[in-house]
């Protein structure tokens, strides 16, 4: 069955049109600039094989470096990235056109060599040595070019982990979470004396006060109440809101202080209306 698109899934749609429109045309616009300029205005002959290497690299060049700010853009849209993340992007995008472009310099200038000194490409013989020419100096070249753009790929990785690690701490310090707080009037947080007196038979956690377990009139326990001089409920860890008063505790018992609560502040539902 059909779903329904979202909004920001027509977003997505609109931008791959966009990209695709884009691409296409980069590379119709390349092709009709260097077809004007090389055959038009400067006249060169397409049969040399040096012009015709010329002419795609310069076609797919001009076509690619065109769609680089598009293939970023892409990675940002899409999620997979921040904006300092891009510079990985962007050397990746150099090694890919340094990779292309170092091939057809190999071609462009053994495919000539080759054809003026041992005659021409077709033959069998100077085919061999036409792919053993152009193959082998390709790679050889690609050789400190691949230490290279390691280099700067896994620099431009470290960095962009170190960025994000850095803005993750930035924000956790920047987003301070407060006391959640009720204000309950004095004498409704006071326990009944009978209580109290119980409290003399438990030992404090810490000096102010008791982290305690209080059993109420109507079956219920409710855990981690903390109860300050021995006479006021002071809070509750780990409640959104207080579903019971004072007097409705009949019974209390120390918290098991081996398995205590996340004593953080978002848990901590204070309830003298102070929230510092």
């Amino acid at each position: 069955m059909a779903t329904k698109l979202r909004s920001n899934n027509i977003a997505g749609i609109w931008f791959w049109l966009k990209w695709i429109l884009v691409a296409i045309g980069g590379f119709t616009g390349s092709l009709l600039f260097w077809n004007w300029l090389l055959l038009d205005r400067l006249k060169a002959d397409f049969k040399n094989p040096q012009i015709a290497i010329a002419w795609m690299v310069a076609v797919f060049g001009t076509w690619f470096v065109t769609l680089i700010p598009l293939m970023k853009k892409k990675e940002t849209v899409m999620g997979h990235m921040d904006k300092q993340d891009e510079s990985t992007v962007t050397w990746w995008l150099v090694w890919i056109s340094l990779t292309i472009g170092s091939f057809f310099v190999s071609v462009w200038f053994w495919t000539p060599f080759i054809a003026a000194h041992f005659g021409p490409v077709r033959n069998h013989t100077n085919s061999i040595l036409w792919i053993i020419a152009v193959f082998g100096s390709w790679l050889v070249a690609l050789i400190p070019l691949m230490i290279f753009m390691y280099y700067k790929v896994d620099k431009a990785y470290e960095d962009a982990r170190i960025n994000r690690e850095l803005k993750a701490e930035k924000r956790k310090f920047q987003d301070p979470v407060k006391i959640k707080a009720l204000y309950i009037e004095p004498n409704k947080r006071k326990l009944r004396l009978d209580v109290t007196e119980k409290l003399k038979k438990i030992p404090r956690t810490i000096k102010s006060g008791y982290l305690v377990t209080a059993s109420l009139k109507d079956g219920r326990k409710v855990e981690h109440v903390f109860i300050s001089d021995q006479k006021e409920l002071l809070g509750v860890y780990d409640q959104q809101d207080l579903t019971f008063d004072a007097q409705d505790i009949v019974d209390l018992e120390a918290t098991d202080l081996t398995h205590p609560p996340d004593f953080t502040q978002k848990i901590w539902l204070r309830l003298d209306g102070n929230s510092a």
